[in-house]
This record gives C-alpha cells, sequence and structure tokens, in this order.
C-alpha cells in the first residue's frame, strides 16, 4: 500500500521527471514490495507540456543515457527515442502556474532544479512556503546548483549542501 509520491515543477519538455521515474523504477524493482510511483510534472508552457507528454528525445541522448537504460526505457523511432508507455504512465504532466495554483500534497520529493533563480525573492519565499506545505513529514527537497535555502530556514534542514538537498 506505500506510494511514493514526487512533484518536479517548471518540468520543461520533462527529461528531469523522467530521469526521477526511471531512478525510482530501478530502485523499486530490488523491493520484495515495491511502492507504487507518481511523479507530477508541471510547468507554465502547455507546449512544453504537450513535447514532454510525448516523451520523444533526439537519438544524441545515447550520448548520456546507459546503454542499459536507453534498452529499459526507451524505443528506438525514425525521431529518436521515445519512453516507452509504462514509464510515461507513471509521470502526470499538467499545465500549473507553481505561484498560483494549489501545490500537490503529501509528496515524497519536489525536485526544483533552477527555478528558483528565475523568482524575485518575494516569490521564492513562497514558493518554499508552497513546498513546505506539500511535502510530507521528512519530505525531501531538491534544488539546482545555483540555488539554496537560507541559513537557519524553519522550513527546511540541510541534508547535502553540496548535492543541494534539504529535509522538511
Amino acid at each position: 500500500g506505500d506510494e511514493v509520491r514526487v512533484w518536479v515543477p517548471a518540468c520543461a519538455s520533462g527529461e528531469e521527471a523522467y530521469s526521477i521515474a526511471m531512478i525510482l523504477a530501478e530502485h523499486a524493482r530490488l523491493l520484495d514490495a515495491p511502492p507504487s510511483l507518481q511523479v507530477f510534472a508541471t510547468d507554465l508552457d502547455d507546449d512544453a507540456i504537450r513535447a514532454a507528454r510525448e516523451g520523444v528525445y533526439p537519438a544524441a541522448i545515447s550520448a548520456d543515457v546507459s546503454e542499459e537504460r536507453l534498452r529499459r526505457f526507451f524505443i528506438r523511432e525514425h525521431r529518436g527515442y521515445r519512453l516507452r508507455r509504462e514509464v510515461r504512465e507513471t509521470v502526470l504532466f499538467a499545465t500549473h502556474d507553481l505561484l498560483k495554483d494549489s501545490p500537490f500534497s503529501r509528496l515524497d520529493l519536489i525536485s526544483c532544479r533552477n527555478l528558483l533563480i528565475y523568482l524575485t525573492r518575494d516569490a521564492q519565499v513562497r514558493a518554499f512556503d508552497l513546498f513546505h506545505f506539500a511535502l510530507r513529514p521528512e519530505g525531501k527537497l531538491f534544488l539546482g546548483s545555483s540555488e539554496s535555502v537560507d541559513e537557519g530556514s524553519p522550513l527546511f534542514a540541510v541534508i547535502d549542501k553540496k548535492a543541494r538537498l534539504f529535509v522538511q
């Protein structure tokens, strides 16, 4: 009955969301009783969401994705590589405004890499409040290399400052 829930705000064309889905699937295969997996991926851009749902990436991804992962998670097509249906079904894409729309809830992880650097200080504070609300107790927040939680934040503690990983 366990479930792992992840949110990737500002997902663009879906690479990060699908990468997380693949890593979770790989780990789940090692467990006797794997949890169900759900990755929510959101963005303001309708065109980016449509492209992400397609799950098609150029052949050049073979330089960054291992042969094993290409075999396990992708199907070779004339346009490049398409993620297999079972991976695409793990990720729910939606148009969503982080600062205006209601956040997801009961999340285990939020991966928000390289969005906060584009927000004003007030919008960043609002985003951190939303992330805190959305995460379960002990939920994790993963930020981009140019982002961080303020020292002494009452909302998040550092797990690994270099990796930009925080806990609620």
